[in-house]
């Protein structure tokens, strides 16, 4: 079984993407961080990006980018994928981690982030790390041959909403459905080197001495969790990514 994990990064490329999806049976793990920042800024909402001490960049998801969390990423981009699915004659179902609490997450009550050269401690805002995910309702759907699209939003101890990383959840349901197959769809030919090409092969043993930018190194490190056999993080931005795949492979 194969999952693929779409970035916010190529969610405008999304037809071509669906169009070209393998017939085998899916799993779909998205984000859309993009297009977040572009709705919020619509909004009039000021969106922050904060540096942790380890060097990972990630944005301040404050109470009213939750909200808009919620509107985007389980409302539009999760059913855009469906509609799309359905249109090329694919079953599929729309969740998020807030339906029947499928995932849960515990809220960050602080974040340590460097500002100005300094280590501060500000409020954790609506940010979570997942603690658990439910199998039964994405098993149903596999059962029905139904591809199961997942947004990743995950609900708090006190059933808020709470913006998680969608390469964590991503490993995290790969491993628990034992999918022997990861393909991350981004916006570059796969992990760049220091001279800007394209990575072809790469053992799990070199992934953290590797010199990429922050949105890699933290795909990279969530990728060093994973059980399955094959991952590859491939161009998601061309006509035919599947098909005419160009990325690098991870292998064990």
């Amino acid at each position: 079984m194969m999952l693929v994990k779409i970035g916010g990064s190529v969610v405008e490329n999304l037809r071509n993407i669906l169009y070209d999806l393998p017939e085998e049976i899916l799993i779909i793990v998205h984000g859309g961080a993009k297009e977040v920042t572009k709705i919020a800024e619509m909004m009039g909402i000021k969106q922050r990006f904060v540096i942790s001490p380890t060097g990972y960049k990630s944005r301040y998801t404050d109470e009213e980018t939750i909200r808009v969390f919620q509107m985007v990423i389980a409302g539009k981009i999760n059913k855009d994928i469906v509609r799309i699915l359905e249109g090329f004659g694919r079953r599929a179902v729309g969740l998020c981690g807030l339906d029947d609490e499928m995932i849960r997450a515990r809220r960050k009550k602080k974040l340590v982030v460097i500002e100005n050269n300094r280590k501060m401690l500000i409020d954790g805002g609506y940010t979570g790390k997942i603690t658990s995910i439910k199998k039964d309702i994405i098993e149903m759907l596999l059962k029905k041959s139904i591809i199961p699209v997942v947004a990743s939003l995950a609900a708090g101890e006190d059933h808020e909403p709470l913006n998680i990383n969608g390469d964590a959840l991503a490993i995290r349901m790969a491993n628990i459905f034992s999918c022997d197959h990861i393909v991350f769809l981004t916006d570059t030919d796969g992990v760049l080197d220091e001279s800007n090409r394209a990575v072809e092969r790469i053992s799990f043993s070199r992934l953290n001495k590797l010199k990429v930018g922050f949105g890699m190194k933290r795909k990279l490190f969530e990728i060093t969790n994973a059980t399955a056999k094959k991952i590859v993080i491939a161009n998601g931005l061309v006509k035919r990514p599947f098909t005419d795949m160009r990325g690098t492979i991870i292998e064990k």
